[in-house]
């Protein structure tokens, strides 16, 4: 989880309930937008155990993914179930439900001006986090030039 950590004021002052929840509409709209064009394709699964070519396959037994990372077996297992459980399909209904509570976030702003304050806040900066590298984030820094 995210360690608690202070939140970096904008030029208006502290980050509003309304620049998060746009900020994050926008990520999640973004990643569902590229998630849904693999959805229709089918679920994704394992190889049969002991198959010639260990990996991922889609539709029709077609492996698109062959893991062999050097590390023995059960590393290479490990690994396949992730890529298993972050197929399109999943990752889709993930975002749509991230989507829900941005839009439970938006309608519960009673002034859109009010910084987001608390444990919400924190579950917001969570749900951010994988984007703090976007020059939208909220806390986005630039990186420093050499």
């Amino acid at each position: 989880m995210t360690e608690q950590r202070p939140e970096r004021p904008t030029a208006e002052g502290a980050v509003t309930a309304a620049q998060w929840a746009a900020f994050l509409e926008a990520r999640a709209t973004e990643e569902l937008e590229a998630a849904g064009a693999l959805a229709p394709h089918g679920w994704w699964e394992l190889t049969e155990p002991g198959a010639r070519r260990f990996g991922v396959q889609g539709m029709g037994g077609r492996v698109f993914a062959p893991i062999l990372t050097g590390d023995g077996h059960f590393v290479d297992q490990a690994t396949a179930m992730h890529i298993v459980r972050n197929q399109p399909q999943r990752t889709r209904d993930d975002l749509l439900g991230k989507l829900m509570l941005v839009n439970l976030l938006k309608a519960q702003l009673a002034d859109e001006k009010a910084p987001l304050v608390g444990p919400l806040r924190l579950v917001v900066q969570q749900f951010a986090a994988p984007f703090i590298d976007h020059p939208d984030h909220p806390e986005y820094e630039p990186p420093e030039e050499m």
